[in-house]
């Protein structure tokens, strides 16, 4: 397939505020962890931590933005980041390149601030969407002219790793010819004090690979790689870093925070990696360990190591004593720090390492060293829910390259739905009959029709499981039932905002007990990947495991995703799912800026509504995708596909007759469209005109009177139209527009996000 290079760097952390500066970092053995000096916490005398020593104003300064906009710090690092990147490589046409970040704090660091005036009075409001994980993304890309596809991806510590991975088959997957990869995270009182909970930050000097370790030290930062195809960039003349080579995501399936004794995910991350890059251990020369500096991941890493590659371990080191653990961005920032070594012939020194961990011997290396034939590197990445990931960067010159297979359209192999569930406001998860009977309310917001937990999850599990967690488990399971499989090839699952009855009890906590006496429960399940970890643990699943957060992109995601696995042949089988759950909290914070309605609606006169905002919602659909046809096939899928930003509804009605033609359908083709409208005239408006318009001849169908709005509706819309397309049937209480006469073959979801990210599903019998 096509080959993948790097073109482009950008980095901002603790060691530097650009490429050259952490290039002399290292080699100097100049290590960013102090005193904390810029977070405003209780703990600023107790923890070390890798801090970027500039104030929020001089960040907005560097980033040369509007100071007036609702800046976050992670977005600021991001966006300093990225535009470096994006110089480096001499982007000039920013057209179609897709932008692929990661975050797992989002912006808390404006959250924590403000949280309870957004309760409150909301003075603050214009930060209250900046919470978000894709908000950085989205203020990167604007900042940076970007108007490509773009997602954001959150598994722990190792989403970065990961949005490299997605960027470098987005490109071998014909979807993109570059992309913008990479993720920045920001220090907050969230993450200091949850990692204290756990009781993993040591107060002295981090010492990763050694027998005295006692913990990590925190970091910030953000780092960014420009993508392109090798045939691209060496007939334009780029400067090429280094090649993605290989790369390979597993899941441990051992614990929500502690990895297996064994290292299995790891070791399957390593030589995943190892596989994809068709390279033998042995030709490995230097690894960027995970290396954390906590008991339990240094010890696992290094079993996993001898497993791997025996007595004949590579040189390896941990660069975090310089930089600190930067959580979502420390897989890209160690990327860079690998693609330096390659490109420099030396190994950055695992600094403050004096001893080798007693139970398996294994030193890394502690001084600068030079290499006289340096040509892949292997660098690691492993986060809560056992999320492990591997890439290897490869040495590259003109002579190396010869022609590799052209690359292909942006037309991927259709994908089967062999098996689906719903928990929804309805009764979908456990009916014979499909919406004969719809539920009506009269609330601020729908919640799902709840099952008997007790009939999927072990009651002893049940107590700290979070709802959120309940409903993915047990529309999870009913999916792979229904497609009659225990094991999928693959778990990928998107979710706009995770648990957030968990991220709320623990900054709550945090703030009304000024971060003393908080317990751990919380906030592990705060992280966005909480589900597909658990689904995983719960099945003992290792495979490909991520986790898409971008809002209403997120299902969308992880379905293209789906189709990019099916389509490479790396799976047969993929469990997919998309969730979201609303809290007193989150609605009530939602009502301030507008987006949900802050009074009792009729669910089924919710389009008919005065009101401002939309009638929230939650659910979570999960389906069993497909390479091949089964008895019990609903449907097929033939593609999807997201937008950022259209300029107008000219370019709205383009994009979705370009997208259908992209498949060899026309608008007279589609027998269906299932619209989003939410209540909201201001933007409902924009189904109206299409309406109108573009499908003034198709039946039209809605479907948010029957869930509410959540960023991952679009998946029980995928529900919807999968069981319609099946049963022939098209319930009547979705009905619009039409009729319900005759075969439904094809049916086209349209779904936006108040004008700014829309998508499109197209599914077919």
């Amino acid at each position: 397939m096509t080959r993948v290079v790097v073109t482009g760097i950008g980095i901002i952390s603790s060691i530097g505020n650009n490429l050259q500066e952490t290039y002399k970092s290292l080699i100097e053995k100049r290590s960013g962890i102090s005193n904390i000096e810029i977070l405003d916490t209780r703990h600023k005398g107790d923890f070390l931590v890798g801090e970027v020593k500039l104030s929020h104003e001089q960040l907005i300064e560097i980033a040369n933005v509007n100071p007036n906009l609702p800046w976050t710090r992670t977005a600021l690092l991001g966006v300093i980041a990225a535009k470096q990147a994006i110089d480096d490589s001499e982007i000039n046409n920013k057209k179609n390149i897709a932008l692929v970040s990661a975050s797992t704090v989002g912006g808390m660091d404006r959250s924590e601030l403000y949280y309870k005036d957004f309760l409150g009075e909301a003075n603050h409001k214009d930060f209250i969407d900046s919470h978000h994980a894709g908000n950085s993304t989205e203020m990167i890309a604007d900042q940076c002219g970007i108007d490509g596809l773009i997602t954001t991806i959150s598994t722990a510590c190792s989403s970065s790793l990961n949005s490299i991975m997605f960027g470098a088959r987005l490109i071998k997957n014909g979807i993109t010819k570059s992309a913008i990869v990479g993720g920045t995270d920001a220090l907050s009182k969230f993450t200091i004090n949850g990692f204290n909970t756990l009781m993993i930050l040591d107060k002295e000097l981090c010492r990763p690979m050694d027998n005295s370790r006692m913990g990590l030290n925190l970091g910030e930062g953000a780092a960014y790689l420009v993508l392109e195809e090798m045939e691209s960039a060496i007939s334009s003349g780029k400067n090429i870093y280094a090649e993605v080579s290989g790369y390979a995501n597993s899941n441990d399936a051992h614990h929500q925070t502690a990895s297996s004794e064994n290292g299995e995910g790891p070791f399957l991350a390593m030589k995943g990696a190892l596989d994809c890059a068709n390279l033998n251990p042995m030709d490995i020369d230097y690894i960027n360990v995970h290396g954390t500096g906590t008991d339990n991941n240094d010890l696992t890493e290094g079993r996993a190591l001898l497993r791997l590659f025996g007595e004949n371990i590579p040189p390896f080191s941990s660069t975090k004593a310089y930089t600190g653990h930067t959580l979502g961005a420390s897989g890209v920032i160690e990327s860079v720090i690998s693609i330096l070594a390659l490109k420099n012939k030396f190994i950055p020194p695992n600094i403050n390492f004096n001893k080798p961990i007693e139970e398996i011997g294994i030193s890394p290396v502690s001084k600068l060293m030079k290499l006289d034939n340096f040509d892949h590197v292997l660098t690691n990445s492993f986060g809560f829910g056992g999320n492990d990931s591997s890439v290897i960067f490869s040495a590259i010159s003109n002579n190396d390259f010869t022609d590799s297979t052209k690359n292909k359209s942006n037309k991927l192999k259709p994908a089967y739905i062999v098996g689906l569930a719903s928990a929804s406001p309805q009764n979908t998860l456990q009916c014979d009959t499909f919406l004969e009977e719809i539920l009506e309310t009269n609330d601020r917001f729908l919640q799902i029709q709840h099952p008997n937990y007790r009939d999927f999850i072990n009651p002893k599990l049940l107590r700290r499981m979070s709802k959120i967690v309940r409903m993915g488990i047990v529309s999870a399971s009913l999916a792979m039932k229904d497609a009659n499989i225990e094991n999928p090839d693959a778990i990928l699952t998107g979710t706009g905002m995770g648990c957030q009855e968990d991220t709320e009890k623990f900054l709550n906590s945090l703030i009304d007990n000024n971060e003393e006496l908080l317990t751990p429960t919380s906030f592990i399940q705060s992280t966005h990947n909480t589900v597909g970890g658990s689904i995983a643990l719960g099945i003992q699943n290792h495979n490909y495991n991520l986790t898409y957060v971008h809002r209403t992109f997120s299902f969308e995601s992880a379905l293209l995703d789906s189709l990019q696995l099916l389509n490479e042949n790396n799976a047969k089988n993929i469990l997919l799912g998309g969730f979201d759950e609303i809290t007193e909290e989150s609605w009530l914070i939602k009502t301030k800026i507008n987006h949900y309605k802050s009074k009792p609606e009729n669910n089924l006169e919710v389009y008919e509504s005065d009101q401002i905002g939309s009638q929230a919602g939650e659910g979570s659909s999960f389906f069993v995708v497909s390479n091949e046809k089964t008895k019990n096939t609903y449907a097929k899928v033939l593609g999807v596909e997201m937008f950022f930003k259209p300029n107008n509804q000219t370019l709205i009605e383009d994009k979705i007759s370009n997208f259908l033609l992209s498949h060899s359908i026309t608008i007279r083709d589609i027998d269906l469209v299932i619209l989003g409208y939410n209540g909201d005239k201001e933007f409902d408006r924009i189904y109206s005109d299409l309406q109108d318009g573009l499908f003034s001849n198709i039946a039209i169908a809605h479907y948010k009177h029957l869930c509410g709005e959540y960023d991952t509706s679009s998946a029980f819309a995928t529900w919807l139209a999968a069981k319609i397309i099946k049963e022939n049937k098209i319930p009547s209480t979705l009905l619009r527009k039409g009729n319900n006469k005759g075969a439904i073959r094809n049916v086209l979801i349209y779904n936006h996000f108040r004008n700014i990210n829309h998508s499109l599903i197209l599914l077919s019998n």
